[in-house]
């Protein structure tokens, strides 16, 4: 009180409140991050394990074509379309939603395809073609542009749309590969199992984020309690 009888009041904060404030923002701040994070790196995750099962199913598929018609040598002993060529194309062309699929002979040309326009051309460069005849398997999400890869000729009329692009190794009898399998598929189903499995991770990524902010909370109410002790 002052000699007039009016109190005053003392508005300085207690020490370390500005501290409390600035070390409870920065703690939101960094769970938010973190879990925002650890949700993109699962749903990356995840997607990237359903191409790559759907990759090892159609090669496993491939491969079982191949054993059973016993044509891994007989593939490309012709420069037209052999018989067991024509008997493979169309167990490719039948994998559900293909859009566009080309058969890759050891040297680099494609011997076969859904596209006619494209039987006999070779694309230098291609990596992923490379990588598969070495035996691996390559399965993507990737979306047609007008101007990409030159694999994508004729796919113009789907661009900005996202398709699954897949080069899967044929194998014959000995592990060896015999053929490379380059296609195309609708999207669609792979797109809502990661959409369906993605809510599921951000929303566990956005309770455990709630729990930590509570926990947090209640650490720095039970603090301040104590240093008024």
């Amino acid at each position: 009180h002052d000699k007039r009888g009016t109190t005053q009041v003392n508005t300085t904060r207690a020490p370390g409140a500005d501290m409390r404030i600035w070390l409870i923002a920065a703690s939101i701040l960094a769970i938010v991050a973190v879990n925002a994070v650890l949700a993109l790196v699962l749903t990356r995750s995840v997607t990237d394990s359903l191409l790559m099962r759907e990759g090892q199913v159609a090669q496993e598929f491939l491969n079982s074509i191949v054993a059973s018609e016993g044509s891994a040598d007989a593939l490309f002993t012709a420069p037209v379309p052999s018989a067991a060529l024509t008997s493979f194309g169309s167990h490719v062309r039948s994998l559900p939603g293909t859009v566009r699929a080309n058969i890759y002979s050891p040297d680099g040309f494609i011997r076969q395809s859904t596209e006619a326009n494209l039987v006999g051309l070779q694309f230098k460069d291609n990596e992923e073609l490379a990588s598969s005849f070495r035996g691996q398997i390559i399965a993507k999400l990737e979306e047609v542009r007008d101007s990409g890869k030159g694999e994508h000729l004729a796919l113009n009329r789907m661009a900005g749309e996202e398709v699954v692009e897949a080069y899967i190794p044929v194998n014959g009898p000995g592990g060896e590969v015999v053929a490379v399998v380059e296609f195309y598929r609708s999207a669609d189903v792979v797109k809502a199992t990661v959409q369906s499995i993605g809510r599921t991770i951000w929303i566990a990524a956005g309770v455990s984020g709630l729990i930590l902010l509570l926990a947090l909370g209640g650490l720095v109410l039970a603090g301040s309690r104590f240093g008024r002790v």
